[in-house]
């Protein structure tokens, strides 16, 4: 029996909304002087968001074992897939 909200769209919305709303707190905490776009936009330029995105994806674990322990496999198989293009930013940016 498939559930309603088991898919892996939704799986894929939170993977990555997840670590924006994490970036987004530690814009606000750390860089209190820029906005949210500018914040993005220096870090994509001068390839300093890498460390911020560590932690931001390091965040993505607390959704996929709450997802994995009721039994919604598909909803974590986008949160993981969310996860993997988030860890080839990271390596795209270390290797940049």
């Amino acid at each position: 029996m498939r559930r309603k909200y088991d898919t892996r769209l939704i799986g894929f919305l939170i993977g990555v909304l997840g670590p924006l709303t994490i970036l987004f707190g530690i814009q606000v905490f750390k860089f209190p002087h820029m906005s949210f776009l500018t914040f993005l936009k220096t870090g994509f330029l001068t390839g300093t968001i890498s460390p911020w995105l560590k932690l931001a994806a390091l965040f993505n674990l607390a959704p996929f074992f709450l997802f994995i322990n009721v039994n919604r496999l598909r909803t974590c198989q986008g949160i993981v897939f969310a996860t993997i293009l988030c860890g080839l930013f990271i390596v795209y940016f270390t290797l940049m």
